[in-house]
């Protein structure tokens, strides 16, 4: 619920104004593939143990944390300036 109002109001300030209802569509289409991955993924972990369940979701996390950040320069400078 708190990511979805950031999120839009993110691809509204940033998307041209031409496609901004699209980029829209893009937003909640990626978050309804994304809950998709999730529940593939909650069951696919169901059947491992605790341990290695653990350290399959931090790895996840940690890689995930690290493009993330190889990601801020490219993605502020796509930006052009807007805050």
């Amino acid at each position: 619920m708190c990511l979805s109002p950031v999120g839009l109001s993110v691809v509204t300030k940033l998307a041209p104004v031409r496609i901004a209802g699209l980029m829209m569509g893009v937003w909640f289409l990626s978050n309804a593939l994304g809950n998709k991955l999730a529940g593939w993924a909650a069951g696919f972990f169901g059947a491992l143990p605790l341990a290695t369940l653990f350290a399959a979701v931090a790895a996840v996390a940690l890689v995930s944390a690290a493009i993330l950040f190889l990601l801020i320069r490219p993605v502020r400078r796509l930006m052009g300036g807007v805050a």
